[in-house]
């Protein structure tokens, strides 16, 4: 059985939160979901505050929301841009299809972007992919 993909999901809807489950599953790839409910749970779980740390291993992939109350997806983006030395694939998971919020989630790092609802073969052409699905 090989390695599972560390994958951090930060979205504050609860049902987008189920629906990316459901297609997480359905993609078959070994995968261990872990969950932040907003900008500021991200940035507390990447940084290694967020406790118990045991609980909050480092993480291979994060889909990002960008529309979120307090610290949005672009704050989360910024932050990570700040520490290079972070090694994360980052997927905007999104609702959003303005080409100017695309535009500045790639300016600030973003590996790709995926506009919700996920699909299994869409997450699972991001979750494959060495950089850009």
């Amino acid at each position: 059985m090989s390695i599972p993909i560390k994958v951090l999901l930060v979205d504050d809807s609860e049902d987008d939160r189920y629906f990316f489950e459901r297609a997480l599953r359905r993609t078959e790839v070994n995968t261990k979901l872990f969950i932040a409910e907003d900008g500021d749970a991200a940035i507390a779980y990447l940084e290694g505050s967020a406790k118990p740390r045991d609980d909050h291993p480092s993480v291979d992939v994060m889909f990002l929301d960008l529309k979120m109350p307090g610290r949005n997806g672009f704050d989360v983006l910024r932050w990570v841009k700040q520490r290079p030395a972070t090694a994360l694939k980052i997927v905007i998971l999104s609702g959003s299809q303005q080409p100017a919020d695309i535009k500045l989630a790639k300016e600030l790092g973003a590996h790709g972007y995926l506009v919700k609802p996920a699909t299994a073969e869409r997450l699972k052409e991001f979750l494959q992919s060495p950089s850009e699905a």
